[in-house]
């Protein structure tokens, strides 16, 4: 039995169990092409098709992932085509994810329009394409919401679709979420770190996430430990990452991890020995993310986790910063300024630090201590623990922010 068959057959057990309970919470549900049959699912959630004679954008099926969050599985278009998801009048955020035919793939989004054809350009300025999957979230802005209606995404990939699908966040939004964390542990380093090592690296991330967020109803929720199996450590521990991006290696590593058989509504941080960059030997990467945004909150996801090193100069520790940095990044938000001071975030309350303007050593690019936004996490190369409203915005619409206990 394939990964998507046996997603579904959890499905329906869930849903069964539900209309038994009462209760709505289910597994995770993929993406894919397959119609499934009608001993696999409710009959309510059975798309009105033969066999697999599917269109492409037609419903596959439809379920509840968690009491707020619902996902949509849709057919792929061919190689490129349109994709349209039907956002609901409770529905406040929408994650789009679609994967190509191999994680090397690049799929890419050519354009996004919305209810009466308003284009939505931001998000493609984030990530117009990535490798293996792609994806989307909105909104970015608080004076742009979701809004009921059909949203259609052109996408497609040069070796083919397999898998699209929407997230879909329903509110109203509790006044206070939080975010769940889980440290998969792929490096014989921190492998045979003690338990009171483990409490100290994860009350450090949790002073520095709620430290980030805490000004903005957001919060750390809980945080926990999963050692990875020798084959992922042997694999993974040492990770090849290119300075050009395409980091096959973490995508395979996030693929590989361990995310239990419920719906996996965590923030996956996987901790490594070190990085390799064949490309550049200059530096050291300690921390990266898979996506801007990643796919989340579904199966075999490639882009769903950040790196952070255990073997580095600096003691795991001490990246606290850096590593929330780039879950900044998995979770949709880009710097605020690039490196040369010639590049800017699409946000309209964090400063731009234009290199013409605040350069001031000549060196052809910019640092936190010459920009305005040099004490914004995002920043390229900062190490503060702040984010901006509209920044915080984002966040609080991404589907792994949830009500607390």
């Amino acid at each position: 039995m394939n990964g998507l068959s046996l997603l579904r057959v959890l499905l329906a057990l869930a849903l069964a169990a539900a209309a038994c309970t009462g209760g709505e919470a289910g597994p995770e549900d993929d993406v894919g092409i397959n119609a499934p049959a009608d001993d696999e699912l409710p009959d309510e959630v059975v798309p009105d098709v033969v066999g697999d004679e599917l269109t492409a954008g037609e419903v596959v099926e439809e379920g509840a992932l968690a009491d707020d969050v619902r996902f949509v599985e849709l057919a792929p278009p061919e190689d490129f085509g349109p994709v349209t998801v039907t956002v609901g009048p409770d529905d406040v955020s929408l994650l789009f994810i679609a994967r190509g035919a191999d994680i090397d793939d690049e799929v890419y989004i050519d354009e996004i329009t919305g209810p009466d054809g308003e284009r939505y350009d931001a998000p493609l300025e984030l990530q117009p394409s990535n490798f293996g999957e792609t994806a989307v979230l909105l909104p970015l802005f608080a004076d742009q919401p979701l809004v009921p209606g059909e949203y259609t995404f052109f996408v497609g990939s040069d070796a083919g679709l397999t898998e699209v699908g929407a997230v879909l966040k329903q509110g109203p939004l509790p006044a206070e979420q939080v975010i769940d964390v889980t440290f998969h542990v792929a490096s014989v380093v921190f492998a045979e770190a003690s338990q009171a090592e483990r409490e100290e690296l994860a009350l450090v991330y949790r002073n520095a996430g709620d430290t980030i967020l805490g000004a903005h109803g957001l919060a750390v929720g809980d945080l926990s430990f999963v050692d990875t199996s020798e084959e992922v450590i042997d694999a993974y521990g040492e990770i090849e990452l290119p300075s050009s991006g395409n980091d096959s290696a973490q995508r395979e590593l996030c693929r590989a991890l361990d995310q239990g058989e419920d719906v996996n509504r965590r923030l996956a941080f996987a901790i490594v020995d070190y990085v390799i960059d064949p490309e550049d030997d200059t530096g050291e990467t300690e921390g990266n993310a898979a996506g801007l945004p990643g796919a989340t909150l579904v199966p075999d996801a490639a882009t769903s986790c950040v790196l952070m090193i255990a073997d580095g100069s600096r003691d795991v520790t001490e990246l606290a910063a850096t590593v929330w940095h780039e879950a900044g990044h998995l979770l949709g938000l880009p710097h605020t300024t690039e490196f040369e001071g010639d590049s800017f975030d699409i946000f309209d309350d964090t400063p731009e630090c234009d290199a013409a303007q605040f350069d001031a050593d000549g060196s052809g690019d910019v640092d936190q201590f010459e920009c305005p936004d040099g004490d914004n996490l995002m920043f390229h190369d900062s190490d503060t623990l702040a984010i901006s409203d509209q920044q915080a915005f984002v966040l609080r619409h991404h589907p792994l922010f949830h009500a607390g206990p």
